[in-house]
């Protein structure tokens, strides 16, 4: 048995497209998304029944209502007998490069989960926690539901969208001690005005962490002097099931990076040739595979999933250097590095450096055909309300990241968005800002936020 958790937010396609991939047989959710489910039930033959949770009567054989099963079922049942191999949960990846791939955990993740959190978050017994993410991400399940349960932590749970007097109002009335958001979540919070911020009682909030995408520097120091808390950035993916880098307390940060592996974790650096690379050089990503919540398989794509490996090295598909302390530096996904005139440029360099200035609120960074320089560096930017676009502060954009990074990572062309496009773990969507670009298709939007 296996289950997988779905955005209530998806629509028909982004349904059939997950649910036949998996031959899902059952389906648990409400009467809003029972009406885009019946539009694609004709053509998932492996679907056998519909839960409601919010129906008090069966509406026929195969809609029927959970509350009801539930007051009806016995108060002693047979657990089902599980094995650390036993596959559990699916997730699907981000869709922020391609099209999501279903990645298959199973039991035995647990373990992994719950030594993490130990290990990242020092939780107490009687700590209040928040996770914000959503639960049909991996962080959401991973670390809003089953490592905090396990822990035997008490949750705090929020549906609402993001608006700083309602979050602010949560932490302090019910007197959160761990938050876990998004880097996403907190440059939205850095758009509103530091007084905001004052009026709250923080008293309790003693750790703040950030996973989903790279941690800019100036989030960092934004957190230090206006909510006067460090804000620990860690990393992981779909595909490893728990958080295997991170910054966490007792460890110096060093605004910008990763932090340092978990224990039981072992990276590695690789060279184009596979051979190992040198501390400060940048290189591919992997990690020694056999920590308990790795993957399994893409579902129906065996090939993909054995592309994923380097004899017992698992390739995440990132680019990052080490420093001579042992702390790793995210550079961007592997696709993602821009090629200019022989120059690698990292889009996340580039977009920290633009974040700094004052008139832009976000910012995404692709890479473009570009005919003589192979490829150009092409920044889209959300300015914030008080800004103007003019060709003064393109020129005064161009100056800044040339000094903050180089001058062969300043933007060629800039585009001016009302908002950057992004998965709801807060990763950019580099490819539909490729799409946009070219003016061609973005394809598939399901996992956007909204």
């Amino acid at each position: 048995m296996r289950y997988g958790t779905l955005f209530s937010s998806f629509g028909p396609e982004a349904l059939l497209d997950r649910l036949s991939d998996g031959a899902a047989s059952a389906v648990v959710t409400n009467q809003k998304s029972l009406r885009k489910l019946d539009e694609v039930w004709p053509l998932l033959p492996a679907l056998r029944v519909v839960f409601l949770v919010d129906v008090p009567e069966h509406l026929s054989e195969r809609v029927v209502s959970l509350p009801r099963l539930l007051a009806e079922a016995g108060e002693t049942f047979e657990a089902f007998p599980a094995r650390p191999d036993t596959p559990s949960v699916i997730h699907y990846t981000s869709g922020s490069t391609g099209k999501p791939k279903g990645v298959q955990h199973v039991h035995g993740s647990l373990e992994s989960q719950l030594r993490s959190f130990r290990e990242v978050f020092f939780p107490k017994p009687d700590d209040r926690y928040w996770c914000t993410a959503d639960h049909a991400w991996v962080t959401g399940t991973s670390y809003g539901i089953i490592a905090p349960f396990a822990f035997g932590l008490t949750q705090v749970q929020y549906a609402g969208g993001f608006d700083p007097q309602t979050w602010f109002s949560i932490i302090e009335e019910e007197k959160v001690n761990l938050l876990y958001t998004a880097p996403t979540v907190l440059r939205m919070m850095m758009q509103f005005e530091d007084e905001i911020y004052q009026g709250f009682d923080l008293s309790e909030l003693r750790q703040i962490y950030s996973v989903g995408e790279p941690l800019n520097p100036e989030i960092y120091h934004w957190g230090r002097r206006v909510l006067k808390h460090e804000i620990h950035d860690t990393w992981f993916q779909t595909e490893t099931g728990s958080i295997m880098i991170a910054n966490r307390p007792g460890l110096e940060i060093r605004p910008g990076s990763m932090g340092k592996p978990l224990e039981g974790i072992q990276p590695v650096l690789l060279a184009d040739d596979f051979s190992p690379a040198r501390v400060g050089e940048v290189g591919k990503l992997g990690l020694k595979s056999g920590w308990p919540s790795m993957f399994r398989a893409y579902i129906n794509l065996p090939d993909a999933y054995q592309s994923k490996f380097h004899g017992d090295i698992y390739l995440t598909g990132d680019l990052a250097r080490q420093d001579e302390d042992g702390y790793f530096w995210f550079i961007g996904r592997d696709d993602d590095v821009i090629n200019t005139a022989g120059h690698l440029v990292s889009p996340f360099e580039v977009e920290s450096s633009l974040l700094e200035l004052p008139a832009v609120a976000d910012v995404g960074v692709i890479g473009a055909p570009d005919a003589l320089l192979w490829e150009k560096v092409v920044a889209f930017i959300a300015l914030t309300p008080a800004a103007t676009w003019s060709n003064e502060l393109a020129l005064r954009l161009r100056v800044h990241v040339s000094n903050r990074v180089s001058s062969m990572a300043a933007p060629a062309d800039f585009r001016i968005v009302q908002k950057i496009p992004k998965n709801r773990s807060g990763k950019i969507m580099r490819r539909v800002l490729r799409a946009w670009y070219a003016g061609q298709d973005a394809g598939d939007l399901s996992t956007m936020e909204e």
